[in-house]
């Protein structure tokens, strides 16, 4: 660990040369940095001294002109000049102009000089006579001086004559009476011609530019010539106004008139209001230094790119020398280590075998014993005497002196070596004692021979009892599904080989799943093993058995034709039917004693379905299809049945399936409509009520009833989305009838099954805006049969939402009185049955009676259902119902003709009985 951490020489030196191209590269830049720093100086040291030389040329012409001005100025004070009368008469006496022209010819820059009195007419002029020319009052100069307490220089920008169209720029100074009152200006117009003999006299650069400026920032003339320029003014805040202030100085503009960047070199005319700028562009001034920082950065990258390669070449050679010394101090460590190692490895290797459950022997190439441990003598119960120097063939004969049997053996090892991949076991031994031992062996590189042996008793047992449980059932030890499926394959196999015919019995127990609900799985349980033991009672010793889950059992039984001809295949054919008839009645039999367990009995019964091979095929799967389809038509028939396959059974099913496909499509194509029975008042004869019954108007076949599809309906899953259809359509319809009008709807058992049934009764109600007191829903007794708690708790909360629950076909089921004393029921419904016959059989008439006084009793509505006649009326008014439905009245209609009747006295003898009440 102290070596890893040392730092390594060749380390160093790259950290080195690291460090140096680090502080070569910052030398570079700061010499192009300082480089760039002495241009930018340089350019504007010449800009300055540019300045300079303009602002003392400028000024010197200026000032001259402006001491002639000054002169002419004072001509006021010493005229006396005291009205407008007496400066026209001092000022326009032709002596004075011609002294005027006299001085302007010696000032060759100056192009004209005038005097204007106080009202900018002009009365004295050095060119031409006054009244040649404009006044000046329009000038921005002249209305300057006339308000201005003062006679400073006043600069206009640049004008054209009006006589000569010359450019010029004039210089005005205030004209003073002795009374201090304004009296005129003296002007002097000075060529822009001037300026521009200085801008080439200075040598100016291409890029340079040269501007002369008031010194509120108003610019006059720029050079090269920008004739857009004039009269613009330097931005407030501008650099430019603190270099004027101070004096002059220089900045960096980011370009004010063309958006080039540039270094402004600022100079105020000392005695003047002017300011001169000369500005480089910085693009310019730093072109020579960008080309030799080209230069010094392309060398300066090839000198590093030198020294890298040399730092890599160096680095390698550093690396294999460093990697030498390591491996030679290494190699001598681990000669330590070995030898210390091997020391170790012997101690190890000795413990390592006392310590092993499995036993281990090594032999060498002479086949002489030189290693085993005290497991393998432990696990062959071999004597302590044996070790190493025996022989293999002498400890394989101690060996096989203590086994039973060989389970099993592999294939011959190959010549792969022992101590590469772990090997599976070569062969499988059992003791005489019952353990099973695994052997595992295989040669060795040295041409000798190692062996492990491992007691693998306990793995051995689980790995059969897998085997057994892949393939048989766990609770009743019968062939599982899976293994009869392949029976039924080899069945097929001798049959198209043999001409063995066989039959397929398909057993379902009837009332075991009221055993296992009521009284727990545990004698369920009992009552499936003594099933696969009365089974086996039943069959033959060569019949297959098999328990294909649930209470759902099946037989192959297989009838052997004596010889291939087409007689006795038809024989045997027919054999097979008979036999599978007898086994049928036998197993039927058996089963149906009943079964004593913990001293109660249980009693099932069997519905079997019987498929024969060839003559209802011989595809396996194809036979157990058609065996369970017999069964399903056993079961449909009565309980205890047995039923052989006919092809009727598989129409029937397709025939269902069809059926089914097209009660989906209808239910997405709103083919289900509603027709409405009335409910009338016995007493008055008067709609109380309608009850909604569902038809299909089947594209094809027209207009269905109920029982042609309820029933498929309920066992297929559809019978949910048909009833929210149907309770949907109902409540929306019932919603524009008058508000004491009630609306029954059947709910089936099935729909019980879906939990959010009190969500959908709910919803379709709020959807339609139809109170829940005016909904009624009819069950039959079969809702409180099949999962009571549940559906009870689904129906209380109905009620307390308001909808009335009734209870329909009253006195056909098993626990209607049971119902009725925990339930509260809004109504009783007698079914049509006992309806029907109360005018025929006593025994109706007495049922319907003792109905009619219970509902009464218990303060329910009772409803007599299916009245046709009005002798039947008229006795069920005796009897106490309180309302009828029937053909009577009107049979099922639609919502359009039920809508005429609501309200209505639809029975003509109501009038009567009311009447005869009263």
């Amino acid at each position: 660990m102290a070596e890893s951490a040392a730092p390594t020489p060749h380390r160093a030196v790259f950290v080195s040369a690291f460090l140096v191209c680090v502080v070569a590269t910052l030398a570079v830049g700061l010499s192009v940095w300082q480089s760039r720093t002495d241009a930018i100086a340089q350019a504007v040291r010449a800009d300055r001294n540019t300045a300079v030389f303009l602002t003392g040329q400028i000024e010197h012409a200026i000032q001259e002109v402006d001491n002639v001005v000054r002169d002419y100025r004072d001509l006021a004070e010493i005229f006396g000049v005291t009205s407008g009368e007496g400066f026209d008469g001092q000022f326009s006496a032709g002596a004075l102009q011609d002294w005027m022209a006299a001085k302007i010819k010696v000032m060759p820059h100056t192009v004209c000089m005038a005097i204007a009195d106080a009202s900018g007419r002009v009365v004295s002029a050095s060119r031409v006579r006054p009244a040649g020319l404009p006044g000046i009052a329009d000038n921005d100069f002249f209305e300057a001086l006339r308000t201005a307490g003062r006679d400073d220089l006043q600069v206009s920008l640049p004008t054209r004559m009006r006589s000569t169209g010359e450019s010029v720029v004039v210089l005005a100074r205030r004209i003073t009476g002795p009374d201090g009152v304004f009296r005129g200006v003296v002007t002097v117009s000075v060529a822009t011609a001037f300026f521009d003999r200085l801008y080439l006299t200075a040598g100016f650069l291409k890029e340079q530019s040269f501007t002369l400026s008031r010194r509120d920032g108003t610019v006059l003339l720029r050079y090269p010539a920008d004739d857009r320029s004039a009269g613009t003014r330097v931005p407030a805040g501008w650099p430019w106004h603190d270099q004027v202030a101070a004096g002059g100085g220089s900045f960096r503009s980011p370009g004010l008139f063309d958006g080039v960047t540039r270094w402004v070199s600022v100079a105020p005319l000392p005695t003047l209001p002017l300011v001169i700028a000369v500005t480089s562009p910085e693009a310019g001034v730093l072109a020579a230094w960008r080309a030799r920082s080209t230069y010094a950065a392309i060398g300066a990258l090839t000198l590093l790119g030198f020294l890298l390669v040399l730092l890599v070449v160096l680095a390698r050679e550093l690396r294999q020398l460093a990697a030498s010394r390591r491996v030679a101090a290494a190699r001598a460590a681990s000669l330590v280590r070995t030898n210390a190692r091997l020391a170790d490895t012997n101690a190890q290797f000795a413990a390592t075998l006392r310590a092993m459950s499995q036993g281990l022997c090594m032999f060498d190439a002479a086949g002489r014993l030189r290693v085993c441990n005290d497991a393998f003598r432990r696990i062959w119960r071999l004597p302590a005497e044996l070790g190493p120097g025996w022989t293999r063939d002498a400890v394989l004969a101690e060996r096989s002196s203590r086994a039973k049997r060989l389970v099993w053996t592999a294939d011959p090892v190959d010549g792969t070596s022992a101590s590469g991949a772990e090997r599976a076991p070569t062969a499988l031994f059992e003791l005489a004692d019952g353990r099973v031992i695994a052997v595992t062996e295989g040669p060795t590189a040295d041409g000798g021979w190692l062996e492990t042996h491992d007691d693998v008793t306990d793995r051995h047992r689980h790995e059969q009892r897998i085997a057994f449980l892949a393939r048989y059932d766990s609770l009743t030890g019968l062939p599982n599904r899976a293994t009869f499926l392949g029976r039924l394959e080899t069945a097929a196999l001798a049959l198209r080989t043999e001409g063995t015919a066989f039959a397929v019995l398909m057993i379902d127990l009837d009332r075991f799943k009221e055993i296992n609900d009521s009284v727990g799985h545990t004698v369920g349980d009992v009552v499936l093993r003594q099933t696969a033991l009365r089974l086996a009672q039943a069959a033959r010793g060569d019949d297959t058995l098999a328990r294909l889950g649930g209470d759902e059992f099946a037989v192959i039984r297989a009838v052997r034709a004596s010889g291939r001809s087409e007689e006795t295949a038809d024989a045997s054919a027919r054999s097979a039917r008979e036999e599978a008839e007898e086994l049928a009645q036998r197993i039927g039999a058996l089963l149906a004693i009943p079964h004593r367990i913990d001293g109660a009995t249980h009693v099932v019964v069997a519905s079997i379905g019987i498929a024969v091979a060839p003559q209802d095929g011989i595809d396996p799967t194809d036979l157990l299809k058609k065996a369970d389809l017999a069964l399903y038509r056993a079961k449909a028939v009565a309980p205890g049945r047995f039923v052989h396959y006919d092809p009727g059974m598989s129409e029937e099913v397709e025939a269902r399936r069809r059926l089914e496909v097209e009660i989906r499509r209808s239910l997405e194509d709103g083919d289900f409509l509603l027709h409405y029975q009335p409910v009338v008042d016995v007493r008055t004869g008067r709609v109380v009520g309608v009850e909604a019954l569902v038809r299909w108007q089947h594209p094809e076949r027209g207009l269905l009833s109920p029982q042609a599809f309820i029933p498929l309906a309920e066992q297929s899953g559809l019978i949910g989305p048909l009833g929210d259809v149907v309770l949907r359509a109902a409540c929306a319809e019932a919603a524009g009838w008058p508000g004491d009008l009630k609306v029954a709807v059947n709910v089936s058992a099935a729909q019980f099954g879906n939990p959010g049934l009190f969500d959908d009764i709910a919803g379709a109600l709020a959807a339609a805006g139809l109170p829940p007191q005016r909904l009624e829903i009819e069950i039959t007794e079969t809702v409180l049969l099949e999962n009571e708690e549940r559906n009870v708790a689904v129906l209380r909360a109905l009620a307390s939402l308001g909808v009335g629950v009734a209870l329909d076909d009253f006195g056909t089921g098993y626990a209607s009185l049971a119902y009725l004393a925990t339930f509260p029921f809004s109504k009783l419904k007698i079914d049509r049955r006992f309806t029907g016959d109360i005018l025929a059989k006593r025994e109706c008439a007495a049922i319907v009676c003792s109905a009619a006084a219970l509902g009464l009793s218990l303060g329910l509505t009772v409803v007599a259902e299916g009245v046709e006649t009005a002798a039947q009326l008229e006795v069920l008014r005796l009897t106490g119902v309180t309302q009828a439905q029937g053909f009577l009245f009107g049979a099922p209609m639609p919502a359009e003709a039920i809508a005429g009747r609501i309200g209505s006295e639809v029975f003509a003898g109501g009038r009567a009985m009311a009447a005869a009440e009263a």
